[in-house]
């Protein structure tokens, strides 16, 4: 599956920049400790938000172009329906840890050794948006690392 496929088995994945793939994460429980020093950028998915469908159509080739840039980390969960249809008991634990209750939602999380900075994107916002927040989001790490 590389970064241009769709993940569409429900699962908890993360974009491996050396292979180009995503690459199915199992786990028991989701919390911070899965997540990078860096900006992680988290899209929770379902495969029958027609919104979703949409998103992906930018989501995908965005990750292309931001999958070289140091410390920038792409993540996926996705289900069915949120935690109602979830064949995933990882993914249905993202979504609940998260508290996402709308899709497309966009989590970013900038985590630089015990500061951590969380911002939600939710509904179907567009490229500049999406490339506008997450450029704010890597200059703010980029301050981290200076301090």
């Amino acid at each position: 599956m590389d970064s241009n496929s769709i993940p569409n088995s429900n699962g908890f994945y993360f974009f491996d920049p050396k292979s180009f793939k995503w690459v199915i994460i199992a786990c028991d429980e989701t919390n911070l400790n899965y997540f990078h020093d860096g900006v992680n950028i988290i899209y929770f998915s379902n495969n029958l938000c027609p919104a979703c469908k949409i998103f992906n159509l930018i989501w995908y080739p965005f990750v292309n172009n931001f999958s070289k840039t140091k410390n920038t980390y792409f993540y996926v969960f996705v289900c069915e329906w949120f935690t109602e249809f979830c064949n995933s008991d990882c993914s249905r634990k993202g979504f609940i840890y998260f508290k996402i209750k709308a899709s497309p939602t966009v989590v970013i999380i900038i985590k630089h050794k015990d500061k951590i900075v969380k911002k939600v994107i939710e509904g179907n916002v567009g490229i500049d948006i999406l490339n506008e927040i997450v450029n704010e989001s890597i200059s703010l790490y980029k301050k981290f690392l200076e301090n």
